[in-house]
């Protein structure tokens, strides 16, 4: 359980009326996330960081000095909490939160795993010092770091790593770890990492994607305390069946909310808890941050309240820590919201540990960066590639069906197995863009020797030119697509040189490029340029031919080991369900 110093004696001669109040909020309609009720003509009264008195009548808090605000029958609700989340790619975090704050959320857990796979414990421990002190409650969970590349293995954190960095107040356990590295293997790194969490009394958070039945009962059995990769009702029920904390997403990578409605009057929402899952900086611009989802959830036929539990005490209670957050009760810090009227989610005014950070829609506060450790700056480790370090000899292609390949399906994400035939010259492999047949290429960036594997992938589109990034999920590397040779050295190049970012490369000149030079996950660069060049990369792509939704987005998850069924790592293709890694 965490805990705090609460000034106690202030808040208890706060809560008499011998003690003025710092802030109160009078006359509004509450949302008691303990009972499941709104309460009309309730106010609260706020000492220090901390909510001293909720009731009927705070006028006996009131002093010279206090500041009021008339809720004028406004909903009250606590701030709400994202505890499941994506935080150290894209932004600097100041510039999130200037756009994170007027939607509400006033508590943030967020995976580390960028951190950890672009430099492991050093980089997990030197974000620590990006979430500390801001105007918004910061907690993480450290990365059991499950890749398909064999270099990452250099930066694993140990369970001894592990046990030193849960003593940290805003560690609150392990991040997602999938099913299959604990269940169908007989290696036990992360289960004994699990252990080493749960021993400590924290929790273990799950990603039980694909599981059923048994493997989703070993799953439970080893310790997961929670799984945010439900995509149908059944899977909701499953897993609420078997004790997990049900996190439903609406966010960046999927939109799951409405397998909720099915179901929504026949189950105890307790266990339920909304979640993001991460967003992109477009997303955050034009939505806002969470609330986005609290408003959908509304409009769909949620009930209000059960909405409001779902991001405060629900979470709250899942990593203990509803005594001191996730509702609006005395001794909890003073995190709260006035809502324009019951059904309308996006605050008025958000209020965080007692103090004014929003109002109407805009942030009132100044958030300072940070500056990041300077070698968070040279993460990627790669010499400079030349043309023939893309060849494919011809000999490579030694079945009569020519050469496995990735084949993207419709949707971007999922890539299957498939044959192809190249185009042979001089005793190279090529590409055959208006066949659709490209060329793939990952390179680590963790060891230094910059090894690599190039493969063949279908699905991509595009007819000319070539794309690079080194946002690739789970993984520390740069993954790019092409053409043709020149292009992929030159798109590869300047993402070395830019020391992290994407590039896009046509007739051997650089066409676009955007700096993620920090860890090589992270610009420097402000929220709404990041935007705008993810929006001019998506044009870029589309005008070259690729007709895929979200390439950007393709192109980063060629690497992760959390979406089936074939992804490229540095020593060649690793197919889950044979689980082994195969050449062309």
């Amino acid at each position: 359980m965490l805990s705090h110093s609460t000034p106690n004696r202030k808040l208890i001669n706060t809560a008499l009326g011998n003690e003025p109040a710092d802030l109160v909020i009078r006359n509004g309609l509450l949302v008691d996330v303990y009972s499941g009720r709104m309460v009309e003509g309730r106010s609260v009264a706020v000492k220090d960081r901390w909510i001293a008195y909720v009731g009927p009548d705070a006028e006996h808090t009131i002093g010279r000095d206090t500041k009021v605000i008339e809720a004028d029958g406004r909903p009250i609700s606590p701030g709400y909490m994202d505890t499941h989340t994506h935080l150290d790619s894209y932004w600097n975090i100041a510039d999130f939160l200037f756009y994170a704050i007027p939607g509400g959320t006033t508590t943030f857990v967020t995976e580390l795993e960028n951190s950890g796979y672009a430099l492991g414990v050093e980089g997990v421990e030197a974000f620590l010092g990006q979430i500390r002190h801001r105007p918004v409650k910061f907690y993480c969970t450290i990365p059991s770091m499950v890749t398909l590349s064999p270099a990452l293995r250099s930066l694993y954190i140990s369970p001894e790593q592990l046990k030193r960095l849960l003593r940290d107040p805003i560690v609150l356990g392990l991040g997602e770890s999938y099913w299959q590295g604990v269940v169908l293997t007989s290696d036990n790194r992360v289960l004994e990492l699990m252990q080493e969490t749960l021993h400590a009394g924290k929790s273990v958070q799950g990603h039980a994607a694909g599981a059923f039945d048994r493997k989703l009962a070993a799953y439970a059995a080893a310790g997961a305390l929670s799984c945010h990769e439900s995509i149908t009702s059944e899977d909701v029920l499953s897993r609420l069946e078997l004790g997990y904390y049900v996190m439903v997403r609406e966010g960046d990578i999927r939109r799951d909310l409405e397998i909720l409605l099915p179901i929504k009057d026949k189950i105890d929402f307790r266990r339920l808890i909304l979640v993001t899952d991460g967003t992109n900086p477009d997303l955050l611009i034009k939505s806002g941050y969470l609330v986005d989802v609290l408003q959908k959830a509304v409009d769909i036929g949620l009930d209000p309240v059960k909405t409001i539990q779902m991001v405060t005490i629900n979470p709250a209670q899942h990593f203990g820590m509803d005594h001191i957050v996730g509702g609006i009760a005395p001794n909890r810090f003073a995190d709260v919201l006035i809502l324009p009227e019951k059904g309308r989610m996006k605050p008025d005014v958000v209020i965080s540990e007692g103090r004014i950070i929003a109002e109407n829609g805009t942030t009132t506060i100044d958030i300072p960066r940070i500056p990041y450790p300077a070698h968070f700056f040279k993460s990627v480790k790669i010499p400079r590639v030349s043309p023939s370090d893309l060849t494919v000899p011809s000999s490579a292609a030694t079945s009569p069906n020519g050469v496995r390949t990735m084949d993207i399906q419709t949707g971007g994400l999922v890539t299957r197995e498939g044959r192809a035939m190249p185009t042979e010259t001089g005793g190279r492999l090529e590409a055959k863009p208006d066949e659709d047949l490209l060329k793939v290429v990952f390179i680590e960036r963790v060891t230094g020797k910059g090894e690599r594997f190039v493969g063949f992938v279908r699905g991509w589109g595009q007819k000319v030119g070539a794309a690079a990034t080194t946002l690739c999920w789970e993984a520390g590397g740069l993954v790019a697509v092409g053409t043709n040779d020149l292009d992929l050295e030159v798109a590869i190049n300047r993402v070395i040189e830019m020391q992290g970012g994407t590039s896009v490369s046509v007739r051997g000149e650089v066409r676009l490029e955007l700096p993620f030079s920090v860890l090589g996950f992270l610009s420097e660069r402000p929220v709404r340029e990041i935007a705008a060049g993810a929006e001019r990369f998506q044009k870029e792509l589309n005008g070259l031919g690729s007709k895929l939704e979200y390439p950007h987005l393709s192109l980063m998850v060629l690497t992760t080991s959390a979406i089936p069924f074939i992804r490229i790592t540095e020593k060649g293709y690793y197919r889950f369900r044979e689980n082994d890694y195969v050449g062309l």
